[in-house]
């Protein structure tokens, strides 16, 4: 057990340690930051408006107030930790170890001081403190009291264990991302919205990034049209599971004949696509992407139901719990659909067939010379991709009760390719990391943008100098924030947030300073 922790760190590891270190410590700060400016008690009436911390320091009304100036202190020092460490690197310098043991205790004592407060508010005092607002039996306590916990927890990890979660950062991010991930529906059980966002966009778009990696990250194959396996398993379900064609079969036979349905097809693709590469394979799969949309469109054999889908598609239920009535169920069933297929993909990675694709996409001829069989580990790779997004497209069709050709344009298939850039092409940590950043921002931020921004240019806000910006459409520049990513990523960081660290070497070192087995840490 202890070799586990005190094992040689190579230093690609130490590198892509070093990401995950500024990565947790900044999410740290901004669920702080956002636990700090949003309400932690509100009515259920009351549309979110409430008291934050915030307003307790520009009016002062309760007991607790003094517990809050302490967590204001808490959190000042937190969140600007990692601008203290910009600095530092700037200057070359490092900061020393009793920074850390500052930050521990800040972190542990705001952990600490926020439960005091919240029991105190909620439970202890009640009515007869207003110090977050008036607070009666209705009064419901929002999601910025769970997010600032977190952010106080997140920081003590990170600067109490920062020699752990550099030497070991794909276990430090999954002990962060999967209880925060667990949690999420407790965390958020007020805003139905966002839970909808969190199990038909980040668990599907996870899914999908986690398939396309297999044939992208893996494998070396550039695929275009990649929304043609998710449409393929969103039809299965639609038409196994709606009044369309009288059958109603359980999502959870559906999602394996989603799966083996798109498998099925990710075969046929690739049959003919063997002895093509790079910009030849990629234009075939970009046809093969607009090909099963427009079958859609066009009705084919009287199963796909035209330019209107299929509708009234069936939403699964477990004894008393329906689905349909809360999206929390959808997502805790996509969350452990998700974590099984990260296992069984991690173990796939490094197995021989893993080593088998890899082989292939450094370089196919050399593959096929020492033996490999370039043909079925190519068509394995097209195959096991489809799979999994079958599954997110059946998963998908049960969410939205809906599904038409226009859910599955080529704007998915840049969006999921999207997300393996951004995160970093052939790390599974890193395609996680991109389908939250990403369907954050395109899927929950921007929609949202015309609601706030109407709410900031109202007459009465301090910023109202900004009439018209309650006018903006913001959804129409989605494109707009694809090109801007992929432009930064491929200027500042040209392997995705968390590269693979091989993929880290070959861009930064040359893959001829350190073997393929010492990068993957079998040397």
């Amino acid at each position: 057990m202890l070799r586990f922790f005190r094992r040689p760190v190579g230093s690609a590891q130490r590198a892509q340690g070093s990401t995950v270190f500024w990565i947790l410590s900044v999410t740290a700060s901004g669920l702080l930051l956002m636990g700090w400016l949003l309400p932690w008690f509100v009515e259920p009436t009351a549309s979110g408006i409430g008291t934050s911390p915030q307003d307790v320091l520009l009016n002062p009304a309760g007991f607790a107030d003094f517990l809050i100036y302490v967590i204001a202190a808490t959190m000042l020092i937190l969140v600007l930790s990692p601008l203290v460490e910009i600095a530092a690197r700037i200057r070359k310098r490092q900061l020393p170890q009793i920074a850390d043991r500052a930050r521990l205790i800040a972190a542990v004592a705001g952990l600490a001081l926020t439960v005091a407060v919240w029991l105190l508010v909620r439970y202890i005092l009640g009515p007869r403190d207003s110090t977050l607002g008036p607070i009666d039996s209705h009064t419901v306590t929002d999601s910025a009291v769970w997010l600032t916990m977190y952010g106080y927890g997140v920081a003590a990890l990170v600067y109490g264990a920062r020699t752990w979660v550099l030497s070991r950062p794909n276990v430090a991010f999954g002990l962060v991302v999967l209880p925060f991930g667990a949690l999420l529906p407790l965390m958020f059980h007020q805003a139905p919205d966002f839970l909808l966002w969190a199990a038909a966009s980040l668990a599907v778009y996870t899914l999908l990034g986690l398939g396309l990696n297999i044939v992208v990250g893996f494998a070396g194959l550039l695929d275009l049209g990649y929304a043609a396996f998710f449409a393929i398993g969103a039809y299965a379900c639609a038409s196994f599971a709606s009044p369309n064609h009288h059958i109603h079969l359980p999502l959870w036979v559906l999602i394996f004949i989603g799966a083996a349905v798109a498998s099925v097809f990710g075969g046929i693709l690739g049959a003919p696509t063997l002895r093509l590469r790079g910009d030849y394979l990629a234009i075939v799969t970009l046809g093969f992407g607009e090909i099963i949309p427009d079958l859609a469109t066009n009705n084919v054999l009287g199963l796909t139901g035209g330019p209107s889908g299929i509708s009234g598609i069936d939403q699964p239920s477990i004894g008393p719990i329906n689905f349909g009535t809360n999206p929390q169920w959808f997502y805790w069933s996509l969350l452990i659909l998700s974590i099984i297929v990260v296992l069984l993909l991690r173990n796939t990675e490094h197995s021989r067939l893993g080593r088998a694709w890899v082989a292939i996409r450094e370089d196919e001829v050399a593959a096929a010379a020492t033996g490999i069989n370039t043909t079925s580990t190519k068509l394995l790779a097209f195959a096991m991709g489809a799979s999994v997004s079958g599954l997110a497209g059946a998963f998908y069709g049960s969410i939205v009760t809906i599904v038409t050709p226009e859910d599955f344009s080529f704007s998915v298939s840049v969006a999921v390719l999207s997300i393996i850039v951004l995160g970093g092409i052939g790390n599974i940590t890193g395609v996680i990391l991109g389908s939250f950043v990403l369907t954050l921002v395109i899927f929950w931020i921007l929609p949202h943008m015309n609601e706030w921004s109407m709410t900031v240019s109202a007459p009465d806000h301090p910023i109202s100098f900004l009439p018209g910006l309650g006018t903006v459409n913001f959804t129409q520049y989605t494109y707009m924030v694809y090109g801007v990513a992929l432009i930064l990523m491929m200027l500042l960081r040209p392997g995705g947030l968390l590269p693979s660290r091989a993929r880290r070497v070959e861009l930064e070192k040359g893959i001829e300073s350190e073997s393929l087995a010492a990068v993957q840490g079998r040397a």
